[in-house]
């Protein structure tokens, strides 16, 4: 991997093909073979990764919400990957590096990384007031005279509400597998002008910075600052400063025609197949990735030489000692005291979860065709067993 110049801001280049083998390495293609799980996979169980892999997914997959796994786990400059179960139920068919799942909200953490540039760029403060990059006025958008910041946006400070319209009352009394279609009736016809003019009627619920709440209209709305100060979309930004670098060619807040056929098909936690999310969640939640083009943006993140993952990953509230939160990622030690980067996704019908070891230059990510309620802490248990069992050998 070298380093670039991209625009002013170094840019990690990752080569076209870089190590990687499927398990132990004696294959770089799927060949599915069921193991004592009973659940396909192309794990060759022959390397101490490959076993501690099987060990951990085998309980995984003892919960039966679970549908199929891509797993990849980055190792100093080596990848490994692995698939389970299968990308559809009524079509079973492995998993393969190439197999689309939406990442959701992993997707801020490349909004965090323009948010990041644009800081380094000069063309947004940390603290100044956010509304000054946006067209219109926003006398609303601040409380005790303290108005919203790029800071309180980023660590979900702001007091916005978690969405625009306000989807609150449809998760009082939910049915999750209608509660999908109702979220995306209640939201289908907004875009970015839609977004703000109702922007103006939001009152903050709290003074910006005073209290957590997780806003994905917050998320949105850096974006809409971002696509202002740059005077270019979201998604061209994406691609001319992330995607487009790192040679993620599958990844995109849309899946082109000819990439259909590698879409997973997501399940509501009961198992009944799940939409796909909306286009307009965008910034907060809305790209599609695979396991091959992930590990080029975890190998970016994991080696911290780009100033825009250093000031990504540079913590804006709490602290290295408990817990913090940089542009985007989370932050906690490890028990023994490495420090550990993670963010997770859920879409109405998957669960994502990316883990960052700096100190160790590992790096764990984990995709699945499920929206299970807890599938996107069973994926970090799963990773973090995997880790302990191989740091411990």
């Amino acid at each position: 991997m070298t380093a670039v110049a991209a625009c002013g801001v170094l840019i990690l280049q990752v080569p076209a093909e870089f190590p990687s083998h499927n398990g132990s390495g004696e294959s770089r293609h799927n060949n599915p073979m069921p193991q004592a799980s009973g659940t396909p996979t192309d794990n060759p169980l022959k390397s101490p990764l490959d076993r501690a892999v099987h060990s951990a997914v085998t309980e995984f997959f003892r919960q039966p919400a679970h549908v199929g796994l891509s797993l990849a786990v980055y190792r100093s400059g080596h990848v490994d990957y692995y698939n389970y179960g299968t990308t559809s139920k009524d079509r079973p068919a492995l998993p393969t590096r190439e197999t689309l799942y939406e990442i959701a909200s992993i997707t801020k953490t490349f909004t965090g990384a323009l948010a990041a540039k644009a800081l380094l760029d000069g063309k947004m403060t940390l603290d100044g007031d956010f509304r000054s990059y946006l067209q219109a006025a926003y006398p609303n958008l601040e409380k005790n005279g303290k108005p919203i910041t790029l800071r309180s946006l980023a660590d979900h400070t702001s007091g916005l509400p978690k969405d625009i319209p306000d989807s609150d009352a449809l998760f009082e009394h939910p049915d999750f597998d209608k509660l999908p279609f109702q979220l995306i009736a209640n939201e289908k016809d907004y875009d970015t002008p839609r977004y703000l003019r109702e922007l103006h009627g939001v009152s903050l619920a709290s003074e910006p910075g005073a209290k957590t709440r997780y806003s994905n209209i917050g998320v949105k709305l850096i974006s809409f600052g971002l696509e202002n100060v740059y005077g270019r979309p979201y998604a061209d930004l994406l691609h001319a400063f992330i995607t487009g670098p790192l040679r993620m060619n599958r990844t995109g807040l849309a899946v082109v025609p000819r990439d259909a056929p590698l879409e997973a098909q997501g399940y509501s936690p009961s198992g009944k197949p799940m939409p796909h999310t909306l286009p307009n969640a965008g910034a907060a939640g809305g790209l599609y990735s695979n396991t091959e083009d992930m590990m080029k943006y975890a190998a970016w993140q994991l080696a911290e030489r780009d100033p825009v993952v250093k000031k990504s990953h540079a913590l804006i509230s709490g602290d290295d000692h408990s817990f913090g939160t940089g542009l985007i990622w989370d932050e906690a030690p490890m028990k023994n005291g490495q420090r550990k980067l993670w963010h997770s996704g859920g879409a109405y019908g998957m669960s994502s979860q990316l883990i960052l070891l700096p100190v160790a230059k590992t790096a764990f990510l984990l995709l699945a065709n499920d929206g299970g309620f807890d599938t996107q802490t069973e994926l970090d248990r799963l990773a973090m067993a995997i880790w302990e069992s191989v740091s411990a050998g």
